[in-house]
Order: structure tokens, then C-alpha cells, then sequence
């Protein structure tokens, strides 16, 4: 007990007794009951919410639940009393789970919405503690093919966004990025959540679209924009800390907001006092471009290229079409251009051309869909930017439950920056996409030992070490189709 607690005890005990409210001989028991009594009230929690970006990393076991240890710490430091809201299109984890059945149970409102392209022992683990009843208070519910898009076969919930009304001593903590709560996103894919907290009004406007999400409409809903309290007229990512939009939204090559994102960008910026022109730098990590749609982006961004920015693109999948728009040659050469996909295991060959060759994505890739840009930006020099979320660049994602969500500032663009060169510049993480031979590198494969164990064993062999895929592809094992 502490001395404030003691002296506490002693004063009600001397009050009491003086008082003539208890005799002598009982006196005892009221300082007991009033130690007790200043035992038993609750310490504040001091822990303080993450804040700025967290990345995973599949390649190294260290890394692997990065962002998944960051969520359950989150869940963990919910008081009674308080709210979570999850939306996201996949989820297995059943660390995640647990920690929502106990945040539940000690009092917190836990609601969770996902895509229903899946069923998972996590996700019977909550729904047997909160249901699946969306006019109570805590539920877990699945919208049928999309919440805000039209019910067809095609559209999914495919945001990712995670809500707490107050974690620690922190109020109000939102985390958006690419990041779903499964085994596969920490282990076989890079993602990326960006944190922050404290921003009430942003943080009601995404409660308010989980809600409206939660009603799982039959048709296709008008976008959302929304920044919290904006800084000037309305919403615009030049000045205002956050913008987000929430999906579906029609995009056409005139008003894709990709395309007016990247139209803003100025690329080459004389200083006015020395004359020496200042470069702009753009990198993209995306986890796939495919379609009409990725043809056009691709485009585009190429196009900064040709303007003079300082362009770096690492992806995923990328249809043969897309890859053909972007590695089109230019007087300054071709885009620079990586591939994250990585195929390492022999024993879970995909081949779709019947040529020997595992044709696609199956045990590392990208899913990241997140752009940097650092330089001059709707003719503001000295802008740092990144736009993140769940939005690939392909045709499907414009009819999603999606969110684009943007976030002004060198310190946050340069903590994604680091990623992306963590990515860009390690070839066990990245190749060259434009690789058109073979190259040798190590595979490894489990043999089966005569006792019955397992061994690793690990040989050099020819395989393509990027991934460049017909624009009707079939899914690997490790590959979501997310």
C-alpha cells in the first residue's frame, strides 16, 4: 500500500472514530476496509499509442508480425468502456482474436467487418464470444460481396482500417494501410499500417463510414471525402495532415485520382536564387497493376519520368499489358522498375504454360500500396507526401470497399522512404524487372529423411526471378487474390 493510501486510512479512521460512528474495538476494520478501498482504485494507464508507419518484413523471421504485434498491443490497452472497430478483408489470426474476446470481456465494444470470401477458426473464436448481430452492440459480420458497393460476384470489402476509441492514455487512434490480420501478411507479404491518434474528427468521420458499411448495401454508394476539420475551404492534400476517400468511386483516365495526384506533380523546380533545378522524387511500391485501369496509371507515372522526376517503381503482380506501358523506352531510358514477387520453393510449382516454369507469385511479394512524393506538389516546393491504403492499381479496386488516404510530412515520408529503399536496394527483397533470362539463385526444399523428419536442403537452380503474368491468372497458395 502506498504512504498516500496509508495516510488516507489513518485520516478516515481518526474521522470515524471522533465522530462516534464506530467504537474503539471496531476501528480496525474501518482502516482495513478504507485501505482496501484505496487498493483497489484502478491505475491510469500510461501507455501511450503507436504512431507513423510499421512495416513488416517476409523475408526475415524477426520481422514477420511486426504490424500484427502493434494491433494486439493496441487491442490489449483498451480500458472498459471504450470501442474497437475493425474493417478488413481477410483475417485468421488467432493472437487477434483472443485479444478481442478478452478486450470483450473486460467491457470494451468490439465490432469487426470482412470481405466473405472466407471462413476461419479466428473468426469463430470471436463471433461465439460477440455474435454476428449488427444491431447489438459488438458483432462480427461479413458483408455479402461489398458494404457499399453493388452485391455482385466481382466487388469486395477491401479496406483495411482499424479504430480505437481510446488505448492507453491515448484517445482516438486510428491505423489505415495494407495490412490484413492473416499469417500470410506477415509472413509472405510487405505491408505496411500507419498509425495515429488524437485527430476527433477524423476519427469520427471513419467511425461514421464503418457504420455506414455496417449496413451492407445492395448498391453502389457515392464516395466519401473526408480530413477531419480541413485546414482551408475543403479537404486538399497540399495543406491538410490527412485526407482520405472512401470507395467505390468511378475512375476514368480524366478524373482517376491517381492520375490528378500525379498531374500535381511538378518535376523539375529551378531554385530561385541559384538557378540549379531541383528534381522531384516519386516511388511506388504497388502491389499489383493489371487492366485498363493499370494501363493507364502506368502511364501516367511513367510520364514523370519522361518529365524529369526522379521515379523508382517496385510491384508485385503486374499484367504483361501494364508492363509493356511502363518499361516503354524513353529518351532518358527506361522507368527504374523492381519486382518484389519471389518464387524460391520447387515443391509448389504453379505452371500454367506447361513450359516448366512456376508461373506465378507463391511465396514472397509486395502488397503495399503506397506512394511517396518529395519535391514540388501543386507548386509547393519542399512537399513531402505519401498516399497509402488498400487501393491497388487495377480496374476491380475502383468498385471496392476501398480507402485512399493521404498523409502530409518529411518525418513520415521519409520513415516509408526507408522501406522502400530497404526494399529497392537488397536484392534477396527486390530484382530487376527487366531481367529477361534466367538467373541462378538459391532454392531450398524439404526432404523427407529415412527415420521420417524433415531436412532442408538447398541447391542453386535456373529460375525467372520476376514475375510478369498473363492478365487472366490463376492463384497460388500464398496469393490472396487480394
Amino acid at each position: 500500500m502506498s504512504i498516500i493510501s496509508r495516510l488516507v486510512g489513518s485520516l478516515c479512521l481518526l474521522l470515524v472514530v471522533s465522530l462516534g460512528l464506530v467504537a474503539p474495538g471496531q476501528a480496525s476494520d474501518v482502516a482495513s476496509s478504507a485501505g482496501q478501498a484505496a487498493a483497489a482504485k484502478p491505475k491510469p494507464n500510461k501507455w501511450e499509442a503507436f504512431s507513423g508507419p510499421f512495416f513488416n518484413d517476409p523475408h526475415l523471421a524477426k520481422g514477420h508480425f511486426e504490424i500484427e504485434r502493434r494491433v494486439i498491443q493496441t487491442i490489449n490497452n483498451t480500458p472498459k468502456g471504450s470501442s474497437i472497430r475493425i474493417a478488413i478483408y481477410s483475417f485468421d489470426r488467432l493472437p487477434v482474436a483472443h485479444a478481442l474476446v478478452a478486450a470483450h470481456r473486460r467491457g470494451v465494444q468490439v465490432q469487426m467487418l470482412l470481405n466473405d470470401h472466407w471462413e476461419t477458426p479466428a473468426m469463430k473464436v470471436v463471433r461465439a464470444e460477440i455474435g454476428k448481430n449488427r444491431k447489438k452492440n459488438s458483432f462480427i459480420y461479413k458483408c455479402r460481396q461489398s458494404c457499399r458497393g453493388a452485391a455482385n460476384e466481382f466487388n469486395n470489402l477491401h479496406s483495411k482500417f482499424y479504430l480505437f476509441s481510446q488505448a492507453g492514455k491515448s484517445e482516438d487512434v486510428l491505423a489505415v494501410g495494407s495490412a490484413n490480420m492473416t499469417r500470410n501478411a506477415a509472413v509472405h507479404q510487405w505491408n505496411d499500417l500507419y498509425f495515429t491518434d488524437g485527430d476527433h474528427d477524423l476519427f469520427r468521420q471513419f467511425v461514421a463510414l464503418f457504420k455506414d458499411m455496417s449496413k451492407d448495401y445492395d448498391t453502389r454508394q457515392e464516395p466519401w471525402y473526408f480530413c477531419g476539420v480541413p485546414t482551408g475551404p475543403g479537404c486538399d492534400d497540399v495543406v491538410d495532415k490527412h485526407t482520405a476517400v472512401a470507395f467505390p468511386r468511378v475512375s476514368r483516365p480524366q478524373d482517376d485520382l491517381v492520375v490528378t495526384l500525379l498531374n500535381r506533380v511538378q518535376c523539375l523546380t529551378p531554385d530561385p536564387v541559384t538557378g540549379k533545378v531541383k528534381r522531384t522524387r516519386v516511388a511506388l511500391s504497388m502491389h499489383t497493376m493489371r487492366g485498363a485501369r493499370g494501363d493507364y496509371l502506368a502511364e501516367a507515372i511513367r510520364q514523370k519520368w519522361v518529365q524529369g522526376c526522379d521515379v523508382r517503381v517496385t510491384y508485385g503482380l503486374i499484367g504483361y499489358h501494364t508492363k509493356g506501358v511502363i518499361a516503354a523506352p524513353t529518351k532518358r531510358g527506361r522507368i527504374p522498375l523492381r519486382s518484389t514477387g519471389m518464387d524460391y520453393n520447387l515443391d509448389d510449382n504453379f505452371d500454367l504454360n506447361n513450359d516448366g516454369i512456376d508461373d506465378l507469385i507463391l511465396d514472397y511479394y509486395s502488397h503495399q500500396k503506397y506512394l511517396i512524393v518529395q519535391g514540388t506538389f501543386a507548386g509547393v516546393p519542399d512537399t513531402s507526401m505519401v498516399l497509402t491504403g488498400s487501393v491497388n492499381w487495377s480496374s476491380l479496386s475502383t468498385a471496392n470497399d476501398e480507402v485512399w488516404f493521404t498523409v502530409k510530412g518529411a518525418k513520415v515520408a521519409d520513415k516509408y522512404l526507408k522501406n522502400f529503399d530497404y526494399q529497392w536496394n537488397n536484392t534477396r527483397n527486390t530484382r530487376n524487372a527487366y531481367t529477361t533470362t534466367y538467373a541462378n539463385f538459391r532454392v531450398r526444399r524439404e526432404v523427407r529423411r529415412p527415420d521420417g523428419s524433415m531436412r532442408t536442403v538447398w541447391r542453386t537452380v535456373r529460375r525467372p526471378v520476376t514475375t510478369v503474368e498473363p492478365d487472366h491468372y490463376l492463384p497460388g497458395p500464398y496469393w490472396e487474390a487480394d
